[in-house]
C-alpha cells in the first residue's frame, strides 16, 4: 500500500515529467520553425499593404519616374494577437537628376549607333535610395536592408515612358539565441536559464549583397493641373530580386534565397466633372513555392482644389477602400492628402486558417509620403532638366 509521502514524491516526478515533455516540446517546435524559415525564402522578404508609397521596395524602376523628390517612411506590425509582433519600418526617397547625367548616356549609345533611341524623344535619370528594418519572434529575428537604385527612362511618346532600373545593397540578419529555451536547460526541477543550451550556433551575424532589376511602362494624360478632374494615369511594371540568390544561412548551409519575381500596376482615373476618382491597384509575386496576389481599389474624394493664385489654400483628398490578399487577409486602407504630404493607414483582416487564433486581427500600416512637387499642381511631372 503506497503511503502519503511516495504518492506525493510520485505527483512529484509525475509533474516535472510534464515539465521536460514541455521543454521537449518546445525544441522540437522551435527546430521546425528554424526549418521553415531556412527553407522558405519568401518568409524573409518584406510585406507592405501600402506598397504604392514605398515604390522602391518592388521595382527599382520606379526612382524618380512621378515627381521631382520623393519620401516616403512605413511602419508595419503584424501578428501581435498570437506571438511577439513582427514589425517592420522602412524608409525611401528617389528624385529624378539633372538632364545632362542622360545626355551622357544617350552620347555613348549614340556614338555605337544603336537603334535603341529611335522613337525616343527624352531620356532621363533618376536614383533612390531604400533602408527597412524588421525584427521578429521571441528571439528578436532581425533584417536589416540598405540598397540603392537606379534607373534610365525613355519618353517613348508625348505620355509614355518606359523605364529601367537597377538595384543593389548589403543585408544584415541577425539572432538572439540568448532569449530561447531549450530542453537541456531543465535540471530536474525546473527551468535554469544558466545552463548550456548544448546547441551549436557558430553564427548569429551574417551579412550578404543582393541585387535586383526591373522595367517599367507609364501612361500619364497630359493635363498639368487636376481640376478638371479627368486624369489618367497607368502604371505597369516587373521586377526581379536576389539576383545573386545570396546565401543567408547560420548555420552555414547553402541555404540561398530563391529568385522573386514581380509583377504589378496601379492607376489613377478621373471621373470627369465630379470630385470621385479611383486608384485601382494590383501586385502578383512568385518566389521558389510561394505566390502572392494582392489586389483592389481606392475611392478618392477631392475635398480642396488648391488655390491657383495665392496658394493660400492646399489641395486636400481623402481615400477609402480595401484590397485583397490571396488566400491569407482583407486590407482596410484609408489615406488622407494635403499638399505635399500624405498619410495613409490600414489593417489586415485575416481570413486564412490563422484566424482561429488571431481571431482576424492581422496587422496595422501607417504611412507617410512627401512629393514634390504638390500633386495638386502638377499631374504629369516634366523630364528632368
Amino acid at each position: 500500500m503506497k503511503t502519503k509521502n511516495n504518492l506525493r514524491l510520485e505527483i512529484k516526478d509525475f509533474k516535472l515529467s510534464i515539465i521536460h515533455y514541455s521543454f521537449t516540446i518546445n525544441h522540437f517546435l522551435i527546430g521546425v520553425i528554424f526549418f521553415l524559415i531556412g527553407g522558405t525564402g519568401a518568409a524573409q522578404d518584406i510585406h507592405f499593404a501600402q506598397f504604392t508609397n514605398m515604390p522602391l521596395t518592388i521595382n527599382p524602376a520606379q526612382a524618380g519616374t512621378t515627381v521631382w523628390i520623393r519620401a516616403a517612411t512605413d511602419y508595419r506590425q503584424q501578428w501581435g494577437s498570437i506571438t511577439n509582433p513582427y514589425r517592420t519600418i522602412g524608409f525611401s526617397f528617389d528624385q529624378k537628376m539633372k538632364k545632362r547625367w542622360a545626355r551622357q548616356i544617350e552620347t555613348i549609345f549614340s556614338q555605337r549607333k544603336t537603334l535603341f533611341f529611335q522613337g525616343v524623344s527624352e531620356t532621363g535619370l533618376g536614383w533612390g535610395l531604400l533602408v527597412f528594418s524588421d525584427k521578429a519572434g521571441t528571439s528578436k529575428m532581425s533584417t536589416t536592408n540598405g540598397s540603392l537604385s537606379l534607373a534610365y527612362q525613355l519618353k517613348l511618346q508625348k505620355n509614355q515612358l518606359f523605364a529601367l532600373g537597377l538595384q543593389g545593397g548589403l543585408v544584415q540578419r541577425s539572432i538572439n539565441y540568448s532569449q530561447l529555451k531549450w530542453g537541456s536547460q531543465y535540471n530536474g526541477s525546473n527551468y535554469d536559464p544558466n545552463l548550456s543550451s548544448q546547441e551549436d550556433f557558430s553564427n548569429s551575424n551574417i551579412v550578404y549583397p543582393d541585387f535586383g532589376g526591373g522595367i517599367l511602362w507609364s501612361y500619364k494624360k497630359n493635363e498639368r493641373y487636376m481640376r478638371g478632374n479627368d486624369q489618367k494615369d497607368v502604371f505597369i511594371g516587373a521586377s526581379l530580386t536576389h539576383l545573386n540568390q545570396p546565401s543567408y544561412s547560420f548555420f552555414g548551409t547553402p541555404e540561398k534565397l530563391y529568385r522573386k519575381f514581380i509583377f504589378h500596376g496601379t492607376s489613377m482615373i478621373g471621373i470627369k466633372n465630379t470630385n470621385y476618382s479611383l486608384t485601382p491597384t494590383f501586385m502578383y509575386a512568385m518566389q521558389g513555392s510561394a505566390r502572392e496576389l494582392l489586389f483592389g481599389t481606392l475611392v478618392r474624394y477631392m475635398l480642396k482644389e488648391d488655390s491657383k493664385y495665392t496658394g493660400y489654400i492646399k489641395g486636400s483628398t481623402f481615400s477609402l477602400g480595401g484590397y485583397y490578399r490571396n488566400k491569407d487577409a482583407f486590407v482596410v486602407a484609408a489615406a488622407y492628402e494635403i499638399a505635399n504630404y500624405t498619410i495613409g493607414v490600414s489593417y489586415d483582416i485575416n481570413v486564412s486558417r490563422l484566424k482561429t487564433v488571431s481571431y482576424g486581427r492581422g496587422g496595422l500600416e501607417i504611412t507617410l509620403r512627401f512629393l514634390n512637387p504638390s500633386p495638386f499642381l502638377y499631374s504629369n511631372a516634366s523630364f528632368n532638366k
